[in-house]
């Protein structure tokens, strides 16, 4: 199969033929949703007319006298006839085509505009009390009652909703399921009806309701949800799609000019690019003309630079990558011909002078320009400044920038601790050992008045915390906490203040993982504790390991499971945070196929399953191991499969 995840997809652009462009500075209306008529524009400018007037009414109903109760109850009668009247035609129009909106549009409008004569019906109504001066004026417009208020703001509330429905008929996504027999593409539904039969020579996964496909003539095109065209073949020439934006070509005026389209295909920037191509952090790099330079991830020009015709227009940017969560912004080098320089990449301030020196990229703002001589100068920006720069270390490292502290390695393999806010080493008492981990420092001294070891957990500008007659595993934290030896030869934890977290001991335990979970046991029983030191699993069962971290964190968005491997009776099953044994423990063992999406592999008995961890169901697809899982989809060799693991299309079938 060449099923490839569109994420997947790096530079394969798509050829397609032309179209011309608007020549002024907005965007063009080549990917706008749909034009409405004037009457339909009038008709929307009528609704604010009567919200405005609604809101009017409103301010002079504090003066107003009661009303019989009756008229707020048939007008609420009223409101929610027009209510269902609206929910049916949103129904109606999800099984019409598009052709039909307009008119079911004017329908709706109908509908709501006879709000006003119903109101006026029912102020004619006969009372037992005594008949009130008018609550209409001429326009049948309530002037009083504050018993209608809560029905006035929900007449507001439905006619903007009925608004904010026609202006987002396409708000509903629907990732169409794509098939390929015979080398060609087409596309279903998620119960296997075939929506787009295979006749494309290529085309992408559905993204948020789009894929790119291109058919037999070579042209590409757009198809939305139900598989009709969304950008007809030929009107651009290329698109691919880096995160949730597609760089695309087309024929223009100019001539073929480059451009950004948002993930609903609205441009970002209009067609005015020679070239556009994506580095890492959401950059694209361009070229227009005589400029070069860089758009962010929101598709502004945050870096120009002019070239003359001798230069040979080469631009390339390198960023650096942030690790440890860290909340500085991302810098990068960028190199135009021979000559590099280091930038913001969101904002695109230059913060190092232009250089022909070759700029080397390290992660977490790190960078070097080599010496011949061996020692490299390393400079450190944040901040848009460098805040540090040195040539004393054969490298340097930060594990992360927000920690201010920088590892400096020595040529005889000595480690400095360096304050990032002093620009002083950290590591100068000869007496105390120092110990990185984790974003703090640990400094271990004996303190002969009590004759005890002291520990102090510190950061660059203050100390977290102290401790003494413990023992620490390693003199590290993981994750925030540190395990350490009790008494009793058993294991605890530490926080960052040298505090225990729980009194409990366990004769194993593992080093706390990103989520917040450590596997612990006593009695060759095993369980799980969170960062409070609470057992969230009782100790007792064979054994208890942890999903990888990154599905960890995708099944608990998706549905707010928290979900942990265990063995009893020498077989697997699945148990979450609640102590709820939500898979029963039957399957010899797991296999992860893929770390983002929730399907997983088990072995029962000799026989490979499928089980979907987001529903917690087997599903019964017999597979050995050529198996692919997408998005809302799984391939194998049989066909095609749901989440809920019916086969929904069979190759040939």
């Amino acid at each position: 199969m060449n099923n490839k995840p569109l994420d997947d997809f790096e530079d394969d652009f798509l050829p397609f033929s032309p179209v011309d462009e608007d020549t002024d500075n907005s965007p063009s209306d080549d990917f706008k949703e749909e034009k409405l008529d004037n009457s339909t524009i009038d008709e929307n400018l009528s609704i604010f007319d009567d919200i405005n007037t609604i809101e009017s009414s409103v301010s002079n109903l504090q003066t107003s006298e009661k009303q019989d109760l009756n008229i707020s109850n048939e007008i609420i009668d009223n409101v929610e006839d027009v209510s269902n009247k609206i929910e049916d035609t949103k129904q109606e129009k999800e099984k019409t085509n598009d052709t039909d909106t307009v008119k079911e549009n004017q329908n709706i409008f109908d509908d709501n505009a006879s709000i006003e004569n119903n109101l006026q019906e029912v102020q004619k109504a006969p009372s037992k009390k005594k008949q009130k001066k008018s609550i209409f004026n001429k326009k049948g417009v309530m002037l009083q009652n504050l018993k209608i208020l809560p029905v006035l703001a929900f007449c507001f509330v439905s006619v903007l909703g009925i608004y904010i429905f026609i202006n987002n008929v396409k708000a509903d996504v629907v990732n169409l399921i794509k098939i390929e027999e015979n080398s060609k593409v087409g596309y279903i539904n998620n119960e296997g009806k075939v929506v787009v039969k295979p006749k494309y020579l290529f085309g992408t996964d559905y993204y948020k309701g789009y894929a790119v496909v291109k058919n037999y003539n070579n042209l590409y095109g757009v198809l939305d949800g139900k598989g009709n065209d969304e950008i007809p073949f030929g009107n651009i020439f290329s698109a691919t799609l880096y995160g949730d934006k597609y760089i695309v070509s087309k024929f223009t005026n100019e001539g073929l000019k480059m451009g950004l389209l948002d993930s609903n295909l609205k441009e970002v920037t209009r067609f005015i690019y020679d070239n556009l191509s994506y580095s890492k952090s959401g950059v694209f790099m361009f070229t227009k003309g005589e400029t070069m330079g860089l758009l962010n991830s929101k598709g502004k020009e945050i870096y120009t630079y002019k070239v003359d015709e001798v230069d040979d227009r080469n631009i390339s940017i390198e960023v650096s990558d942030l690790q440890g969560d860290s909340t500085s912004d991302i810098y990068a080098k960028i190199k135009i011909n021979e000559s590099s320089t280091i930038i913001n990449t969101n904002t695109g301030k230059e913060v190092y002078k232009y250089t022909l020196d070759d700029i080397r990229v390290l992660d977490n703002n790190v960078f070097y320009i080599k010496d011949d001589s061996g020692n490299n100068r390393y400079f450190v920006i944040k901040d848009d400044k460098v805040i540090y720069e040195t040539s004393e270390y054969k490298r340097i490292r930060i594990e992360n920038l927000d920690s201010n502290i920088v590892i400096g390695i020595k040529e005889n393999s000595d480690i400095d601790y360096i304050n990032l806010l002093t620009k002083t080493k950290i590591n100068d008492n000869g007496n105390i050992k120092y110990t990185y981990s984790d974003g703090v420092i640990l400094s271990e001294a004996y303190d002969f008045a009590s004759n005890k070891t002291q520990y102090t957990i510190s950061i660059p500008d203050k100390t977290l915390g102290t401790f003494s007659d413990i023992d620490p595993v390693d003199d590290t934290f993981v994750n925030d906490y540190m395990k350490v030896n009790t008494e009793n030869k058993k294991y605890s934890f530490l926080n960052k203040k040298g505090e225990f977290i729980t009194k409990k001991e366990y004769e194993s335990a593992s080093d706390f993982n990103k989520n917040g979970f450590s596997i612990v046991s006593n009695d060759g029983q095993y369980g799980v504790i969170n960062t409070k030191g609470k057992e969230i699993i009782k100790l007792k069962y064979n054994e208890i390991s942890m999903i990888d971290e990154d599905l960890f964190k995708t099944i608990k968005r998706r549905n707010n499971q928290e979900l942990f491997i265990f063995k009893e009776d020498n077989k697997y099953g699945i148990i979450n945070s609640d102590e709820k044994v939500v898979v029963k423990p039957i399957y010899d063992d797991f296999e992860f196929i893929t770390t983002k999406y929730p399907i997983i592999k088990a072995n029962y008995n000799n026989e490979t399953i499928l089980i979907n961890i987001d529903t917690l169901k087997e599903l019964s697809i017999k597979t050995e191991n050529d198996i692919e899982i997408y998005d809302n989809y799984i391939v194998t060799s049989n066909g095609y499969y749901n989440y809920e693991g019916e086969l929904i299309y069979t190759i040939g079938g």
